[in-house]
């Protein structure tokens, strides 16, 4: 029995060296096989007017997982207005470009669904567009290396097609499918189109001595975010003139952060999408002034 024992020791002397590095080996072999999966997981982002009461973003995402299991999925917002095709735009423009390269969008703002207005995929800026061509995505006719597909294949639609619902049937299996197989499908998806459609609003009126902007995004704290960008505003500052904001005839004081401002009164900042907000310090200035979208708000030169 000694003797036997013996062996077993001395075996496992000698083999333990051997099964170590195997060990070792299967484990970097393992962590090699997530890193790579991981560097490969596709990521698709969810925008729609479709809010959460319902059923409608659920269903899309069980769509998307069900052709595509291992693609991660974000909401940018599901809070858009219904039907308000420029606050989508605006939404979108201003923020695609946080995301990594490659992302594919779907945007499902779509008051014309089921009518002619043309599902399409866009390649543009580094990512991939997915939804209604309605003006939503105007802002990428600014890529001249664009490319704009017409969706007409039902190979990669899910059928039938509801005349309510493209979000589920057409975009959303697009979207999974183009992360599952590939950007090699794009030649397959339809034919392809030269333009898309522009959204009226999305840019302010820009004269010499002044700018005349659109309130086009109410933000959760009552912030009215209008299209006039930080750029526009500094070129009314070029040579020896002041600026000034008027709203609703009054001029609004500039700030650079909400705490700086006088308590209860309307006052204007440029906000982190770079764009002229009107703001009531701890205050909602939707409710305190009583705002809509569709306001106006002036910027113009002012020479003392």
């Amino acid at each position: 029995l000694l003797c036997f024992w013996g062996i077993l020791n001395k075996c496992y002397i000698d083999t333990f060296p051997l099964v170590c590095y195997f060990a070792f080996r299967l484990e970097i072999n393992d962590f090699a096989n997530v890193m790579k999966r991981q560097q490969n997981k596709s990521l698709i982002v969810l925008m729609s007017d479709f809010g959460l009461t319902d059923p409608y973003v659920g269903i899309m995402k069980g769509i998307i997982l069900d052709i595509n299991p291992t693609c991660s999925l974000i909401d940018l917002t599901h809070g858009v207005r219904p039907q308000d095709t420029l606050q989508a735009s605006f939404l979108l423009s201003s923020t695609f470009r946080e995301f990594p390269e490659n992302t594919v969008f779907v945007c499902v703002v779509d008051p014309g669904v089921g009518t002619r207005r043309k599902p399409v995929l866009v390649h543009a800026f580094g990512a991939y567009f997915v939804g209604p061509d309605n003006g939503i995505f105007g802002f990428l006719n600014d890529d001249p290396h664009k490319k704009i597909v017409h969706l007409i294949n039902e190979k990669f639609f899910k059928t039938p097609v509801s005349k309510t619902f493209h979000g589920r049937d057409i975009f959303a299996p697009v979207a999974a499918h183009l992360t599952s197989i590939g950007p090699g499908i794009i030649s397959e998806l339809g034919e392809e189109q030269p333009e898309l459609l522009d959204i009226e609003g999305r840019f302010p009126l820009i004269a010499p001595d002044g700018i005349e902007g659109t309130v086009v995004h109410i933000d959760r704290f009552g912030n009215l975010i209008s299209n006039i960008h930080a750029n526009h505003v500094a070129s009314l500052t070029q040579g020896r003139s002041d600026i000034r904001i008027a709203f609703r005839g009054n001029v609004l004081p500039l700030f650079e952060t909400f705490a700086e401002a006088p308590a209860g009164q309307p006052c204007a900042l440029i906000g982190s999408s770079s764009h002229l907000e009107i703001f009531v310090r701890n205050e909602s200035a939707e409710k305190t002034l009583e705002v809509r979208t569709g306001e106006k708000i002036h910027v113009y030169k002012h020479y003392e």
